[in-house]
């Protein structure tokens, strides 16, 4: 994919005919958890569930209303959590995020309070537990660890979007036995593994006034450090609009609800989830995007578990770099789905691809030809001779706002200065690919529109 001409030119830049009307105080700011999550950039979520197991391929449909009779079809032979995390450290990520449950309803820890879990296998003699072993994992190796709880779907005790159905009395103490036995998985999970960088509740927690538990006061009591998504009442970030892996140019950090979409979704769902993917610039509350696809997803497959003899679902490396661009190049985290198979590890093909992913972002962004010193009060930057460059980026100082509303990128080639890149959002990261590589004896950034006083962090080209 990658040409031996192509270099990557980063610059940091000046301020040029910005304006800065607002004080520091009315500027919008992450807090210190936002902050790591937009910083890390990647991270994968594991998923692993009884479908992985059942010898068919994974049909969510049937999965939702389906309950498996049998949970000793759960049997990996050999697991190891280590070698998940070390595929997901090899692709860059700096984060992971495990399926603790998911639309069967099984747990895979050592739940007091569900029985539905790894105390009823065989597996293990019952002892196992695998949100301990991918915690332990997590640290080992330099990993931030995250949980993903899906309640909106139990299929083992009929709970669909949430409800139980029917209105008699009966079903009443279903729905409050299964509030109590959420909340009761939440305070386990949020009090014996340590420190968490995240919950992801899986299609939200709802609304604890209707059918959703009230799970918001136990993270913040146990997990006050932790990102939240999400619930009608929180989210830290919000879901990209799509599985793609990317969201559109611009993605700013900031969304005009405190919600991601667990309400107004006539709203937020309206032109294909537009609001979703963009945000607002005039958002009142801090939520950066996040951008989550499989990792196989080629060949017309969106697998989040694994299914046998579906190697070749996994992307190609040039649809990887591609997804690279268009998420953390546009402001956003990129979540990648990879799943352990029926052994209990990533397979080959993976890991492989992980690594190839890995080593090539590193590779295109090592070393930028030319970059902009913050020593500097002007933002332009001269390109060493002879040298050519294919792609430009700009970094916001995110701790203090997202601040820059319009720019413009200039080189100057051949004595004239002409304009290869313009655009709206920088925020953490923007990534401008030129059209074709350039060559240019020195290239300047204009900020030309700002709510306050621009702080940037990084200009180069590469």
């Amino acid at each position: 994919m990658f040409k031996k001409y192509w270099i990557f030119v980063a610059i940091v830049v000046s301020v040029s005919g910005a304006a800065a009307q607002n004080t520091q105080s009315d500027i919008l700011k992450p807090s210190a958890a936002q902050l790591a999550w937009q910083k890390a950039e990647i991270g994968v979520l594991i998923s692993y569930d009884l479908p992985v197991f059942q010898g068919t391929p994974y049909n969510q449909a049937q999965n939702r209303i389906t309950p498996f009779t049998n949970a000793n079809i759960f049997n990996p032979t050999k697991l190891n959590t280590d070698q998940w995390i070390q595929a997901a450290k090899a692709g860059g990520a700096k984060f992971a995020v495990l399926t603790v449950t998911h639309e069967t309803g099984f747990a895979l820890y050592q739940s007091d309070v569900n029985p539905y879990c790894m105390k009823a296998l065989t597996f293990q003699n019952g002892k196992g537990d695998i949100v301990r072993d991918f915690v332990n994992s997590c640290r080992k190796y330099g990993i931030e660890p995250g949980i993903y709880v899906g309640i909106r779907w139990n299929s083992y005790l009929g709970i669909h979007d949430f409800k139980v159905e029917g209105t008699s009395e009966f079903a009443k103490r279903r729905q409050a036995a299964y509030k109590n036995m959420c909340e009761g998985m939440v305070t386990e999970l949020c009090t014996r593994y340590g420190n968490l960088f995240m919950i992801w509740f899986d299609g939200g927690a709802d609304d604890p006034s209707k059918n959703g538990p009230n799970i918001l006061p136990i993270v913040t009591k146990y997990q006050p450090n932790c990102l939240f998504y999400h619930n009608a009442q929180k989210a830290d970030f919000r879901w990209g609009g799509s599985e793609s892996g990317t969201v559109p140019y611009p993605s700013w950090s900031t969304f005009p609800f405190v919600f991601s979409h667990a309400a107004r979704q006539d709203t937020i769902f309206a032109n294909n989830f537009a609001l979703l993917k963009t945000g607002s610039p005039t958002g009142k509350y801090w939520m950066p995007a996040m951008s989550d696809a499989p990792l196989r997803g080629h060949k017309g497959g969106h697998d989040w578990f694994w299914n046998p003899n579906e190697d070749h679902h996994v992307n190609p490396l040039d649809k990887m770099m591609s997804m690279y661009y268009g998420s953390v190049g546009h402001n956003s985290t990129l979540i990648l789905g990879i799943t352990p198979d029926n052994r209990g590890l990533i397979p080959n093909v993976d890991v492989q691809r992980l690594t190839e992913w890995g080593d090539s972002v590193k590779k295109v962004f090592k070393t930028p030809i030319a970059n902009w010193s913050t020593k500097n009060k002007d933002y332009t930057i001269n390109i060493p001779s002879q040298k050519v460059f294919s792609k430009i980026v700009l970094q916001e100082n995110i701790q203090e706002g997202e601040r820059v509303r319009s720019f413009v990128v200039e080189a100057n080639i051949n004595g004239e200065w002409k304009i290869i890149k313009e655009g709206s959002c920088i925020g953490h990261k923007y990534i401008g690919l030129l059209e074709k590589p350039i060559t240019a004896s020195s290239v300047r950034l204009k900020i030309l529109t700002s709510t306050a006083n621009p702080m940037m962090q990084n200009f180069a080209v590469y």
